[in-house]
């Protein structure tokens, strides 16, 4: 058995795909990472391991991000192979194999030169699905009430200042990202396995579905998960680094306006959270974090 905690209900999600689809999959243990509701892991008949993971969508896009996903792997892209999609009463689930290696207990410079590696490995990667989603940017929610705005807006004078600042952000640039790479939107370094030798071998988790668009725009949720590491009370010196390493690469990578832009996009979602969920203290310095990066 796998040393990790079992949740009570991992047996009840198993139990619920075996009926549906007599997969025979049992229990083995829990992934120590991720923030989706977690990674079961589980055991085919015969002992193949496999990660049970839920998909936060409908189930018509989960199946086309596993058609995706497939398309991509059969190209050699480190993506794990999804076997089963399943439809259970309080949501979709994902099966899939349990890629080797592990998530980084520590992110370094150069550890997060792999993660941007292994990103740009999805470059033009659905030049050939016209029909993926292509991420939208849009800081605003068009002509209808938006909960993000109404949070920002009554929240404070510094929360209002920065959501003007998103909404002129998105009157003057475009509302679609352009671009054919296979964009991951929750990219944090839980999300990539690295090898015994530092080399990052999968990107995993593909919950919030598989999007066309720049990959370069995954790299700011990389940057934002790192923001808690940085904030820490014992704050690791070796991760800040990473961190103001990774700022550096955007700024080299990305044009002032376009990375601008990302931001916005991000931060109106990650304040919105930050407002309704966490203490005041996190919350200011997510309003450092947007007000220094609009700036």
């Amino acid at each position: 058995m796998d040393s990790r905690i079992i949740a009570p209900r991992d047996h009840e999600v198993v139990a619920a795909i075996n009926r549906r689809t007599g997969a025979g999959l049992r229990v083995v243990g829990r992934a120590p990472h991720g923030r989706l509701g977690g990674a079961i892991y589980a055991e085919w008949p015969g002992g193949r391991p496999a990660v049970v993971t839920r998909f936060l969508g409908p189930l018509a896009e989960a199946e086309r991000t596993v058609e995706v996903l497939a398309q991509v792997r059969a190209r050699g892209l480190p993506v794990a192979r999804h076997d089963l999609v399943v439809d259970l009463d309080d949501g979709v689930v994902f099966v899939q194999e349990r890629l080797p290696s592990a998530p980084p207990r520590r992110l370094t410079p150069a550890r997060m030169d792999a993660i941007v590696e292994i990103n740009d490995r999805f470059a033009g990667a659905l030049a050939g699905w016209p029909d993926a989603a292509v991420r939208l940017l849009c800081p605003d929610c068009g002509t209808g009430p938006c909960l993000r705005h109404e949070v920002l807006a009554t929240h404070g004078a510094r929360s209002r200042h920065v959501l003007e600042e998103i909404l002129a952000i998105g009157r003057r640039e475009p509302r679609e990202m352009t671009g054919d790479d296979l964009v991951h939107v929750d990219l944090t370094a839980a999300n990539v396995l690295f090898d015994d030798h530092d080399r990052a071998t999968g990107v995993v988790d593909w919950n919030l579905g598989a999007s066309r668009g720049d990959r370069l725009f995954a790299l700011i949720q990389t940057r934002i998960d790192r923001e808690w590491f940085v904030r820490a009370a014992d704050a690791d010196p070796v991760e800040t680094a990473a961190a103001v390493h990774l700022d550096e690469i955007l700024a080299h990578r990305i044009a002032p306006a376009t990375l601008r832009l990302y931001w916005a996009h991000w931060m109106l979602r990650q304040l919105t959270w930050a407002i309704r969920s966490t203490p005041p203290d996190v919350v200011d310095w997510h309003l450092d974090m947007i007000e220094t990066r609009l700036a």
